[in-house]
């Protein structure tokens, strides 16, 4: 049903932040001709032309991009949507948040005005269409004050913009990912999300939740392919005893450690996946994905990546930390393909209501 809405003429779009590129899978696959990524990562950029060279990429710091030289790779300088999901290490749950002052525009992390240049490009290029994503914590940034003035700068740019907690498991993809999705245009439509097609809860008459062991369980018993970004990490004896100690679908019984395998934080990370429920969230950290459902070691990045539904035909660069970044930071093409389909669909209402072919 997805590929029955792609269309002849295509509509262009950008990807600001575009990382491993999550988001133009999706958006490529549903017909969209997809004429710029920007991204300021060299090992990202090494990614990008391993596997999408078709694509013209900017490797530099947004802020010292000027909207012209944007504009040059666009057909008439026009582009329908932009896409992106600024870098969300400054906002995220995980770890101590920097504080900023969105009144005065002071943000002590750096990665925070990333935002505000996304919001400058938007106010210059004039997109129909613009979609973007960032991890939850943005939520209660400075007590919700960041969001709602993001939100008031894409008024001030002349667009509709609202925004969506959204669970990635609820349209399929094998993982537990809450992400805030902001969706806005500059045509007068309300704004609108794509709904749900699956559910945890057997009353919503929906598909139930993909589990995750579907999508790596054929790479159980491989053995490790650098090639392929299937390396498992070289465990201590320690941690292993750890491990072996984890049920599936649960964590580290802290309490009942021998004081050899005690310490005194174990974090987030000494969790192990079920065979019949989705992941836990692929994070962007310190090699710290989950435990394989059945062996007693973390993921490897292609396990994560199959989780996270990227092909296997997308080969991450940079050494294993740089690559498990890639992908935890990643939107899932999954997602991203069907949030390309209801943007299709949203320009044909826009279409047929007469008011698409603004200026």
């Amino acid at each position: 049903m997805i590929a029955d809405l792609r269309v002849m003429t295509k509509h262009t779009a950008i990807d600001l932040f575009s990382g491993a590129g999550g988001l133009h899978i999706g958006f490529e696959k549903m017909g969209f001709d997809v004429r710029l990524c920007i991204d300021n990562n060299v090992v990202v950029a090494r990614t990008h032309s391993r596997n999408y060279p078709h694509i013209p990429m900017i490797n530099r710091d947004i802020n010292q991009v000027p909207t012209e030289e944007i504009r040059s790779y666009l057909p008439e300088g026009k582009v329908d949507v932009i896409i992106g999901g600024p870098p969300c290490q400054g906002f995220s749950t995980i770890g101590k948040r920097a504080s900023s002052n969105p009144d005065k525009r002071t943000r002590k992390d750096p990665r925070n005005e990333l935002v505000y240049a996304y919001a400058r490009i938007i106010r210059e290029l004039k997109p129909k269409f613009i979609v973007m994503e960032n991890v939850k914590g943005i939520l209660t940034l400075e007590g919700g004050a960041y969001l709602q003035n993001v939100l008031d700068l894409l008024k001030d740019a002349g667009y509709n913009a609202q925004y969506r907690l959204i669970n990635m498991a609820n349209y399929g993809v094998p993982e537990i990912r809450e992400r805030v999705i902001i969706i806005g245009n500059r045509l007068g439509l309300p704004v609108a999300f794509p709904k749900p097609d699956h559910s945890d809860n057997p009353d919503d008459g929906l598909p139930a939740w993909n589990n995750c062991w579907d999508v790596i369980k054929d790479l159980e018993s491989l053995p490790d392919m650098p090639q392929f970004n299937h390396v498992a990490l070289k465990h201590t004896e320690k941690n292993i005893a750890r491990y072996k100690l984890i049920p599936q679908g649960g964590r580290l019984p802290e309490n009942v450690l021998s004081p050899e395998l005690y310490r005194k934080n174990f974090g987030n990370t000494f969790k192990r996946l079920s065979q019949d429920k989705p992941s836990l969230t692929m994070v962007p950290g310190n090699d710290a994905f989950p435990i394989h459902p059945t062996l007693n070691r973390t993921l490897t990045v292609r396990e994560a990546a199959r989780i996270q539904t990227f092909p296997d035909s997308i080969i991450f660069e940079g050494s294993r930390r740089q690559q498990g970044q890639q992908v935890g930071n990643a939107v899932p093409p999954l997602f991203s393909q069907k949030l390309a389909a209801f943007m299709l669909q949203q320009i044909e209402i826009a279409k047929k209501a007469g008011k698409y072919e603004c200026d």
